[in-house]
């Protein structure tokens, strides 16, 4: 439903938004906008800084990525940081959309990150179209309006992807009437046509954008128009909260944009140490095997051949504990040693570790918060970051690929019926794992092997069943979208069902916003409105003291556990909670 809102109350919201935890009620046009737009080469800054929030969105631990990548069942921790341990709980319950939250900069973060980058591109935008020239004779102004045009698409875009309803804001918005919020669909078809017209003008124009733009990216105006376009596949795979919105998406045209948009893109990251805004949180963090992550049992259990995975399905969830897996072909997970035993070596010729996954003798995370999301296994494929030294975040940071956009053409071709072309596109990285190639018939297994073993087998079964063509898609597209950019992962179960029952499908408006335009706080999730509804695990955990503790202690917590002192701990050493 659209709710109208007036000026001064959208101003106050946006204003949360920004703030993050504190409430500013200061004008929020003067004296810091007309410093903002002192001059041209201020107003080129600003917009530069829009794009900033695309990356921090998709790259930041401050934002929702840590917390519902674990929701995704991909990613496991039981740590209270970054809202991974209460929305992480099985059996799920409703987001706790709170100001008193500890952790409600998961709810607040893309919401201000995105209208901040938004309300400075479209400053940017109104100043150049009131009359201002960057450059001699306006020669950049072209560059600028048609950069700024692309963060409020991106940014808009992302709205939609997280939110239930959001506002509509740019440089054409009525400064003196009536705002309305608007449901993600139109949110994210005003955030299409602001793509289709942010790349006419940028391939209307000749330029090169600063490296400093897009960190490392000196890209021609065709190259950043060819990014644009994998943004429009990216925005329009992953909008669907549900398998059946999936059907009615227009996959030929996702295909077409995913095909023909640029394939890579790698940021390069710099030492933190000197304040720079290019580092990427869920790569150094969110693959961390010692502290901050592991693979979660439902899905590196998919891989499993030894039957330990379905013995762990068939165990109550209170009861459940790390197993040692065994894997089949699949290159990319460890192996046995020849002694039949499994080392903790990080080295990457070492048995225990595969090319992207790595086994941990040791267990990490709080048994009392759930040995049900305790995992031997983890990632590894961003461990050069962490190895290299402490906390180094310098180097390059993928932030786009071609396997992410391949899978989006074979999603959209097993959707519309051309299961060959499916699979045609999955047996490219079947085969680079050394997995035989998976079927063009959808009703089949993929094959096993001459022990009978088969990657990947079928999520949640305890009979422990080959999977068929979509299991493989599904096994395949999780597989090479981690930790490229937060909410990849997630966005896929969602639009495929395969989210735990009663997951959270989308963020609501934060909460802080909603006291200040006085509206009701909602949520979802935990068997609310807009909650997963399948698969359903075949048990679940109830709520434990230690978790009736926290939730009551969350507003006692505020003052200790806001935003500021998070964000002052991203120049030091987090501490687990």
């Amino acid at each position: 439903m659209k709710k109208k809102l007036t000026l001064p109350a959208l101003a106050l919201a946006l204003t949360v938004g920004f703030s993050g935890c504190d409430l500013q009620v200061d004008n929020p046009n003067e004296p810091d906008r007309a410093r903002a737009l002192a001059g041209p080469d201020d107003v080129e800054t600003l917009i530069a800084s829009s794009f900033l929030k695309v990356w921090e969105i998709g790259h930041y631990w401050t934002n929702a990525n840590f917390a519902f990548n674990h929701m995704s069942s991909r990613h496991t921790a039981t740590w209270g940081n970054m809202g991974m341990n209460d929305l992480g709980r099985e059996p799920r319950e409703p987001l706790p959309n709170s100001p008193s939250y500890g952790s409600s900069y998961i709810f607040e973060g893309n919401w201000g990150d995105a209208y901040s980058g938004i309300s400075g591109a479209s400053d940017g935008i109104r100043a150049i179209d009131e009359g201002l020239e960057i450059g001699p004779g306006g020669e950049r102004n072209a560059r600028a309006r048609a950069f700024a045009m692309a963060s409020q698409a991106m940014l808009s875009c992302l709205l939609a992807l997280w939110y239930d309803q959001a506002f509509i804001v740019d440089e054409t918005t009525d400064l003196t009437g009536d705002l309305e919020t608007a449901d993600y669909n139109a949110v994210f078809a005003y955030a299409m046509n602001r793509l289709d017209e942010a790349e006419a003008a940028v391939r209307a124009s000749s330029f090169t954008l600063p490296d400093t733009w897009i960190n490392g990216n000196p890209w021609d105006n065709n190259q950043f128009a060819d990014y644009l376009v994998s943004w429009k596949a990216r925005c329009a795979a992953n909008l669907p909260r549900t398998d059946a919105e999936a059907a009615g998406v227009n996959w030929n045209k996702v295909i077409q944009d995913a095909q023909n948009g640029m394939r890579d893109v790698v940021v390069i990251g710099e030492d933190r140490s000197s304040g720079t805004p290019w580092w990427s949180g869920i790569k150094i963090f969110m693959q961390e095997n010692n502290t901050w992550h592991r693979m979660h049992m439902d899905w590196v259990g998919m891989a499993d051949q030894s039957g330990e995975y379905q013995d762990w399905l068939s165990t109550p969830t209170e009861q459940r504990t790390a197993r040692r897996l065994t894997f089949g072909d699949d290159k990319r997970f460890p192996a046995v040693n020849e002694n039949g035993t499994l080392g903790e070596s990080v080295s990457p010729t070492a048995a225990s570790t595969g090319p992207v996954a790595r086994y941990n003798a040791t267990v990490i995370f709080r048994p009392e918060r759930g040995t049900y999301r305790q995992s031997h296994y983890g990632d590894t494929r961003y461990e050069h970051y962490t190895l290299s030294c402490s906390r180094c975040e310098f180097g390059t940071m993928e932030s786009m690929t071609s396997n992410e956009m391949d899978h989006y053409v074979a999603e959209g071709h097993y959707r519309m019926g051309n299961f060959g072309g499916a699979a045609d596109v999955i047996n490219v990285t079947r085969a680079q794992a050394g997995l035989p190639p998976a079927p063009s018939n959808p009703t089949d297994a993929v094959p096993s092997n001459a022990a009978g073993e088969c990657t990947p087998r079928k999520r949640y079964d305890v009979q422990g069943r080959c999977g068929n063509l979509r299991d493989a898609m599904w096994w395949e597209h999780f597989e090479n979208v981690f930790n490229v950019f937060g909410g990849l992962e997630f966005w896929h179960g969602r639009r495929n069902d395969i989210l735990p029952a009663g997951t959270a499908l989308q963020l609501p408006m934060p909460a802080a916003d909603l006291e200040v335009l006085q509206r009701d706080i909602y949520t979802f999730g935990g068997g609310e409105p807009s909650s997963a509804g399948n698969p359903v695990p075949p048990a679940v955990v109830p709520g434990s003291l230690d978790s009736a503790l926290q939730r009551a202690a969350f507003a006692l917590q505020r003052l200790q556990e806001s935003l500021a002192v998070e964000r002052r701990a991203a120049n030091a050493d987090l501490v687990v909670r």
